[in-house]
């Protein structure tokens, strides 16, 4: 029979690994609302960007419609809309590569604590 210092000990355990499980589960679902914000703004970007750049309307000096001209005559403007597009974008792949990377990162410490708990308990 368990002593009753070994039966609160082992509920504090339990307790101590379903608050940590809790918190895993709220990491991991913030990771995901994390990484469908930032593909949500990546795919908007991605679909709003011909648009934003249809509206640029071309210079005198550019009468080819070409990759190089895309901005046009409007060069502030343009180069204004691009930079700012391309931090968002920039920002949001990066966001999403770290909450990745944190998210392996915590299910790696948290399989190396099962596989460390498992071996003790036998």
């Amino acid at each position: 029979m368990l002593k009753d210092e070994e039966r609160i000990a082992e509920v504090k355990r339990r307790i101590a690994k379903k608050e940590q499980q809790q918190r895993l589960r709220r990491r991991r679902i913030i990771s995901a609302v994390c990484i469908a914000a930032c593909f949500a703004v990546i795919v908007g970007v991605s679909f709003a960007m011909p648009g934003i750049i249809g509206r640029i309307e071309p210079g005198t000096s550019s009468g080819f419609e070409t990759a190089a001209t895309i901005l046009g005559g409007s060069t502030a403007w343009g180069y204004m809309v691009i930079g700012l597009l391309a931090f968002i974008l920039g920002a949001c792949v990066t966001i999403l590569c770290f909450r990745i990377h944190q998210l392996n990162k915590e299910e790696q410490t948290e399989k190396q604590k099962e596989d460390n708990g498992d071996g003790a308990d036998q």
